[in-house]
This record gives structure tokens, sequence and C-alpha cells, in this order.
């Protein structure tokens, strides 16, 4: 039975927003990860919080923290829906043109944080204004960004994403849509299992469409959206047996997103540890 690496794990800093980088960081290696996925928004990292020497001297804080801890950044996951007025599709210009400034200072930070992957949304439209305009001004931008991005050596990662967020990759069709729109093989799939399976989506779906997956978000998939592991439908097994029978390479982000986890992080993330070691689909903790 073929099974995943431990160092193929690291977990998304989302659920961590109301505590310290430094506690994030520290429950993190506590449970046993070896990654970190860093999501980019205030209090932890936004660039909107700094000044251009304050910036750099945070990142250099926090290339520290993750050294004295052992923990290595794999993929940074920069706010840009959710929060912040970053849309990369905008028909303003000069909000179009604000967004993809702060983009491309994102993919310069992801190099200086040690990184080489970083997370892309695609912007998004009005939903009573859609248009194909707004489509190719989407994709536009990512082939603009996705250039700078080789000249630093980032790989961009997208996936699917809520109607809430954005209308352009609500599903794996639309995003299957936007990467070949884009046209690079340096823009990979993202696959959140949590979202893929609300479409009826799976594993199989994605290698047939992509032919293969740049990044997996991961975890169980309850009642109201993200469950820590072995707290959900019970699919998660299956799951990370199916990417290890598929000879699955990549990094997989334990991603738990939602305020149900902001109280205490740290417990969700004891009980994703557990579960890893326990599942018979990974060599975690090995």
């Amino acid at each position: 039975m073929k099974t995943l690496k431990p160092e193929q794990f690291s977990v998304l800093t989302s659920p961590y927003l109301h505590y310290t980088l430094e506690y994030a960081l520290d429950s993190i290696a506590a449970n046993g990860f070896g990654g970190v996925e860093l999501w980019g928004a205030s209090p932890h990292f936004c660039i909107d919080d700094y000044t251009p020497k304050e910036r750099f001297a945070r990142i250099q804080s926090i290339r520290q923290m993750l050294k004295e801890r052992g923990l290595k950044l794999t993929v940074f996951h920069p706010e840009q829906c959710r929060q912040y007025p970053i849309n990369i599709a905008s028909p303003i210009a000069y909000v179009r043109r604000c967004s993809m400034d702060v983009m491309c200072a994102y993919l310069e930070d992801t190099i200086a944080l040690g990184a080489d992957q970083m997370i892309l949304a695609p912007g998004w439209e009005y939903v009573d204004a859609q248009n194909e305009d707004n489509f190719k001004r989407a994709a536009e931008s990512i082939q603009i960004l996705d250039e700078k991005a080789r000249t630093l050596g980032v790989r961009l990662l997208m996936e699917e994403m809520g109607a809430t967020s954005t209308l352009f990759v609500r599903d794996l069709a639309h995003l299957e849509r936007m990467i070949k729109a884009v046209g690079s093989d340096n823009v990979g799939a993202c696959l959140d299992m949590v979202l893929a399976g609300g479409n009826q989506e799976t594993i199989e779906d994605y290698y047939a469409c992509f032919g293969s997956i740049g990044h997996v978000h991961f975890a169980d998939r309850g009642t109201e959206g993200y469950a820590a592991l072995g707290l959900g439908s019970g699919a998660a097994e299956e799951q990370l047996q199916t990417l290890a029978e598929k000879g699955y390479d990549g990094g997989i982000s334990i991603s738990l997103w939602g305020a149900g986890f902001f109280k205490d992080p740290d417990k969700a993330m004891r009980q994703c540890s557990q579960w890893l070691r326990e599942c018979k689909s990974t060599a975690f903790g090995s």
C-alpha cells in the first residue's frame, strides 16, 4: 500500500487569526508538522501594516521564527478576497493597477519569505454585471503576474473558490477554463478538497482536467464546511489513499477555514495531527 510522506504536510495559518504568529508556529511545530502555509493577512503579515523598511524587518523576523522551530514555509497565501480591496479583474483602472502592484509585491515577498509557491485569486466581478470582458481582464492580469512570477522562480497556484469570493472559479469547470485561458505551465491547479466535495468533484476529475495537481488544501467536510480531520464526513482517509495511489508527491496543507476555529485552533490541530498518525495512508509521525 502506497503512503504519503510526512514532509508533504503543512498547516495553513488562517485559523490562528486571533493569536500571535509565534503562537501559531509553536502550535504547528508541537503537533509534529514541518511545513507552514502562511496566510498573508493582518495581524500576522499584511503589506498595508508596514512601511517598506518595516515590511523587510517583518519578513526577516518570520524567517527567524520558522528557523528556530525547524519549520519551512511551503506556500505563501496572501489574502485577496475576504477582507481587503484587492481585485486584479476590476474594471476600474485605479483599483486594478493598485491590486496588481500589491500582488507583484507579494510575489517578491514569496521568495523573500523562503517559499517558491503562491496562491493567486483571479479577482471578481459583480453578480449583476457578468460579462466576457471581465473574464478576459482577469486572465490578462494573471498572465502579467505570471511573467513576473517566472522571473522570480515562483509557481502560481489557483483553486476553486466559493461564489461569495469570486464567480470566475466557482467550480472545477470554471477553474479549468481560467487556467487554460491563461495558458501557462507555471500556473497550476490547487485542489481544495472541501469545496470540490461540495461540488461533487473528485481527485480523478482534477487529474482528468489538468493531468496533475499542484497543491492540495485538505480538511474533513463537516455540515458547516471545513472540519478537523476525523470529525467530518469520513471520506478524508479515502481521499488521502487516492492521492497516494496516484503517486502524488506535492504539498498538502491542512486548511481549516472558518471562525469556528478561532477560539482554540490548537485543539483542532491536535485532532488533525492525531488523525494523521493513525491514518494508514500516511507515514505521518513515523
